[in-house]
């Protein structure tokens, strides 16, 4: 189960393709990143918790961490800080750990290739899939600061710059309106 039910459809697709319960995982995760984005994402990190079924329990770190060239005051202006420097833009962003941490877990535990636990998202991605209530409410508390950049009001806001609605579909347009790259589709 999952918070969203087209992220739940692509575990127990994964289940039914053969996969275990840490392919179903992959495949839930990296689903909710594009439906249920505003919660979820390969832009964050996670931490992954399983028992396996020889009873081994795995543990991995995937929160993310400090880019590189971080440095202790870089949310500082003249000595003093800044929080919205933290909190918009692109000194907000860390260094994301989820993706790896999935394909590892994958590759490590599961039964499928991860180019599988893709699929769902991939094809919300590419297709489109219908705004649910929570998601149309985040988009339209989100919208000013979507806006401030074009990258994220291309994606996140209709044409229009308007926030997509409850029931409208957001898709491909919303995703660049270019095919995704052939090395992440499984096809």
């Amino acid at each position: 189960a999952s918070v969203q039910p087209l992220a739940t459809r692509a575990g127990l697709d994964a289940l039914q393709a053969g996969g275990n319960a840490i392919d179903a995982a992959a495949a839930v995760a990296l689903t909710l990143g594009v439906v249920d984005g505003h919660n979820s994402g390969i832009g964050g990190g996670c931490f992954f918790l399983a028992r396996l079924a020889d009873g081994t329990f795995v543990a991995m770190d995937g929160r993310e961490t400090a880019p590189a060239k971080a440095t202790r005051d870089m949310y500082l202006r003249e000595g003093k800080p800044v929080d919205e420097l933290s909190k918009t833009g692109p000194l907000a962003s860390a260094t994301p750990g989820a993706l790896a941490v999935y394909a590892e877990a994958v590759r490590r535990h599961g039964k499928l290739p991860f180019a599988r636990a893709l699929d769902a998202g991939t094809r919300h991605a590419e297709e489109g899939f219908a705004i649910d209530r929570v998601y149309a409410r985040k988009l339209a508390g989100q919208a000013t600061n979507l806006a401030l950049f074009p990258s994220s009001k291309a994606i996140f806001l209709k044409p229009d710059g308007s926030p997509y609605l409850e029931g409208e579909k957001r898709g491909r347009t919303g995703f660049t309106g270019a095919p995704l790259p052939k090395p992440w589709r499984n096809t």
